[in-house]
């Protein structure tokens, strides 16, 4: 089965585990709009012990996922939608979502490690790419360059270096950046900023990505939108920010999460578009077993091999197709208010 690489990138605390608290409850349970994470896997016994992993991290009604990570996790997922009778029910790709602690965007900054090493790899393959901002850090007082110390510091020093790498391969493929504002719910945000969809919230978290904002901008192919986000939903917290200017926020009534999920379809449709328009496919491959034995096959049986592939690759950029255009029917009225595309 074909892959798309979604990977998650913020300092401690920023959210990313209670993010994915929240997709597991918008995608898994509730299931927007016919589409749906389930477990990924070749066989059923796999699929089934996935689900198990899956399970474990799930049940977001019990409260927040953690108050922090200190392990990578993996959450072997597999997307798809049922939007319509003659699409088929089985997955279309599968998504395996990875939470890395934040410290690691520290460590790459400092003495580096085996893990900042994959998490840096791990970014320079990735289709979608979420990044993480505080809404109650980007609302302080102190502005614009107080909040880019604290949260945007090392993801805009990764893009300035990769942007001058000689290595053209990061910028030559077509991503999807999204700037997921977490904690929308909290109420220590000004009004002045929450107004308007967080017009005013949009705009300071620009200037505090600013040059991975420019960077995104000046890819061709590249797309960057900024979505606000909640994992407990307005009216269902309490946030306070203690003496040494930590803040805290716990759940008052049963979470209705918003943001993630519209993150995920319009990161997906971006990159199932760019396949339709550039061709391409990666869920087929010639069997290792044949390219391992030069002459193992005639000539005449690879052409019906490649021929049989083609085919198939030909179905699924239709199967492509048929979902890009259902996700815009979706996503395309909101955007400019839940989907702000820079």
């Amino acid at each position: 089965m074909s892959k798309i690489i979604v990977t998650a990138v913020g300092v401690s605390g920023s959210g990313k585990s209670n993010a994915y608290g929240a997709i597991m409850e918008l995608l898994k349970v509730r299931r927007r709009d016919s589409y749906y994470l389930t477990a990924c896997g070749a066989t059923p016994e796999e699929r089934i012990r996935n689900s198990g992993i899956i399970n474990r991290y799930a049940d977001i009604n019990q409260g927040f996922v953690s108050t922090g990570t200190m392990i990578t996790t993996e959450f072997p997922f597999a997307f798809g939608g049922h939007f319509r009778p003659d699409v088929p029910t089985y997955p279309l790709l599968d998504m395996p979502l990875i939470d890395y602690p934040g410290g690691v965007l520290k460590t790459m900054l400092g003495e580096g490690s085996e893990e900042s090493s994959r998490l840096l790899h791990r970014i320079m393959d990735t289709d979608v790419l979420l990044l993480f901002a505080d809404a109650n850090i980007l609302s302080e007082e102190g502005g614009v360059e107080p909040a880019r110390q604290k949260i945007a510091l090392e993801i805009n020093t990764i893009f300035e270096i990769l942007s001058t790498e000689r290595d053209t391969a990061f910028v030559s493929k077509p991503r999807t950046v999204l700037l997921l504002l977490t904690k929308c719910d909290s109420g220590l945000i000004p009004q002045e900023l929450k107004d308007n969809h967080f017009h005013g919230l949009v705009n300071r978290a620009l200037q505090v990505f600013d040059p991975t904002v420019r960077f995104c901008i000046n890819q061709p192919g590249w797309k960057i939108a900024v979505v606000p986000t909640s994992t407990c939903g307005d009216g269902n917290s309490n946030s306070w920010r203690d003496g040494n200017g930590i803040y805290h926020s716990e759940m008052t009534a049963p979470p209705q999460p918003y943001g993630f999920d519209l993150a995920i379809l319009y990161g997906v449709m971006n990159e199932l578009e760019n396949r339709v328009r550039l061709g391409y496919d990666d869920s087929e491959e010639i069997p290792e077993e044949i390219e391992r034995k030069p002459g193992f096959v005639s000539g005449f049986q690879w052409r019906h091999i490649l021929q049989r592939l083609s085919g198939q690759e030909n179905e699924q950029i239709e199967l492509y197709r048929q979902y890009v255009g259902n996700l815009h029917s979706i996503l395309d009225p909101l955007r400019g208010s839940q989907i702000v595309e820079v």
